[in-house]
């Protein structure tokens, strides 16, 4: 098969706006004190950079140590569970605060998950990352997440919002997370802040999500990739 178009799916992330630590140290190669010994003529740009940063700044996977004390994290998480055939499913019709019950999820999903999908849920409120409307977004009952987990047998699920989990009335967060516990207690990881899903409605493509192998990280920033292949 041949390459027919690749998406971004996730958001570039701006220091200065972002929610949650996040620092970045750029220097000339003659700033960091275990660099001295690399010369640079006075012209030239030799920069380095060090990042201080939360794990769920901007677009990022959160893996099973998240929730799960015996969960894999970022440096062991199978790369194979983290690359495949996608699905995205249309739940825009749901606005703030609304939950997405598991009768109405299995009509939206309508035979369309295979065991071992990766799932993606299309709302349109990406848009408002990093505006105050930033965590409006709807949620999905708690057996919706089950169901997806044990019985459609997804590999793994995105959003294109801030999360997928239970809240109170008044949107307040409940206590625990019970939609995080459940799914990553059966080694599914979450992405949150996806962007860019529309053009992706109603086809079935290869996402690829890789995260920097780093250990004892429970969660990472990421970039995935959508690759949409011309017709073999």
């Amino acid at each position: 098969m041949k390459i027919k178009k690749i998406y971004e799916l996730s958001h570039r992330v701006d220091p200065n706006k972002e929610e949650y630590r996040l620092e970045v140290d750029s220097r000339q190669v003659e700033g960091w004190p275990q660099f001295t010994k690399y010369p640079r003529r006075p012209e030239d740009q030799y920069l380095i950079s060090e990042v201080t940063f939360c794990t769920h700044i901007g677009t990022h996977v959160e893996l099973p140590l998240h929730h799960d004390k015996h969960g894999l994290d970022a440096a062991d998480f199978p790369v194979d569970k983290l690359v495949g055939e996608t699905v995205v499913l249309d739940i825009s019709k749901y606005g703030n605060n609304e939950e997405i019950p598991l009768d109405d999820l299995k009509e939206i999903a309508e035979d369309r998950i295979q065991p071992g999908d990766i799932v993606f849920f299309y709302t349109g409120l990406d848009k408002n990352y990093y505006t105050p409307k930033q965590h409006e977004r709807p949620y999905f009952a708690t057996d919706a997440i089950r169901w997806l987990a044990y019985e459609t047998k997804i590999k793994l699920m995105g959003v294109d919002t801030s999360g997928h989990e239970v809240r109170e009335k008044d949107s307040t967060p409940v206590i625990g997370q019970p939609n995080h516990e459940l799914l990553l207690g059966a080694g599914i990881p979450l992405i949150e802040y996806l962007t860019n899903l529309k053009p992706l409605l109603g086809k079935r493509t290869w996402t690829f999500t890789l995260p920097v192998k780093i250990i004892g990280l429970e969660s990472c920033p990421v970039s995935v990739i959508g690759v949409d292949w011309e017709d073999a």
